[in-house]
């Protein structure tokens, strides 16, 4: 029986506050509507101040895909860095009822955890107001052998390649797990995120990835192409697994040479697609660490992605495990 863990994950350890509102207070708080805003902790402080709280939901990219694991039934460690404030405690408790592991505890000193407070309006709109906080300081400090080792497959997060020192301790936590002999994976996260980072991605890909995942925009930034099959011609000749999201088109996952076609699975009605790369993450990875093949693999992301897109949020509403 394999004693190992199923996933560990590195990034942006995030809290959404949903806050129930409407036009005219968005536009009082001079925030672009229906759409992400970056804002300062001052900021962040006045709207939780001024706005009542509805509800909380530990978040984030890469949180999104580790509780995803879970609700699969597998298992796994987050590795995030988080103040003990309210919204740093809210989240470690969150963390550990669904069963994952959060080894570095309380870890800011300074700095608030990263929270995004989310608008969200009768007709389904959602403006977004990030605080990334805390979350984008983890460094090689933070980076322990004994909590990294005896994971299947280590799960990293392209939006912290921005910040020198968490790429310090991604690349530190990268060479742990070679020597632990787990397969790493990477998302490239969000085209501007490639566009920052293309040499640096790709060198990163080339020399120490196993497993890919880009949508369609992302994989075709890396060479700076619109046509698709260019971007899968790039998948192939990195002789890894790599995984193309396409929307309500559904996947394509390229093993080295072979090019497998992955059907999205239907829903009613698309109400929120926040969150959706992130869920089909979880269900590929959850696939893989239980040696699946490539195609139930991507059956299962499938599955992940249809139900986190037929409603608000980016938490599955079920568990993930009773739709398989």
């Amino acid at each position: 029986m394999n004693s190992r863990l199923d996933v560990i994950g590195i990034g942006n350890a995030m809290v959404d506050a949903i806050i129930s509102s409407n036009q005219e207070e968005i536009e009082k708080n001079n925030l672009n509507r229906n759409s992400m805003n970056l804002i300062d902790e001052e900021l962040k402080n006045k709207l939780h101040s001024n706005y009542p709280i509805k509800e909380m939901v530990g978040g984030g990219s890469l949180g999104n895909s580790m509780f995803g694991i879970t609700s699969f039934g597998g298992s796994g460690s987050f590795i995030g860095k988080i103040k003990e404030d309210e919204v740093g405690v809210f989240l470690q408790k969150d963390m550990v009822r669904e069963g994952l592991k959060f080894p570095l505890g309380f870890t800011s000193p300074d700095v608030s955890t990263g929270c995004c407070t989310i608008f969200v309006e009768q007709d389904g709109a959602r403006t977004m107001c990030t605080f990334l906080g805390a979350g984008t300081l983890v460094g090689p400090e933070d980076i322990k052998e004994e909590d990294i080792k005896n994971h299947q497959i280590a799960y990293l997060e392209g939006y912290l390649w921005d910040n020198n020192k968490a790429k310090q301790a991604m690349r530190k936590m990268v060479n742990i797990c070679k020597a632990d002999k787990q397969k790493t994976a990477f998302t490239l996260s969000d085209p501007f995120c490639v566009d920052r980072h293309r040499d640096s991605f790709k060198r990163l890909i080339n020399d120490d990835i196993d497993i890919l995942f880009a949508n369609q925009d992302e994989i075709c930034s890396m060479i700076k192409t619109k046509n698709l099959d260019d971007g899968i011609a790039y998948a192939k000749s990195l002789n890894i697994i790599t995984v193309i999201t396409l929307g309500e088109k559904g996947s394509i996952i390229v093993d080295k040479d072979s090019v497998i076609e992955i059907e999205g699975k239907p829903v009613d009605k698309v109400i929120d697609t926040t969150g959706a790369g992130d869920l089909y993450a979880s269900g590929f990875l959850y696939g893989l660490s239980r040696q699946k093949d490539l195609v139930e693999c991507g059956r299962l992301a499938s599955i992940a992605a249809s139900e986190i897109i037929s409603h608000f949020g980016a938490r599955p509403q079920v568990q993930l495990s009773s739709l398989i």
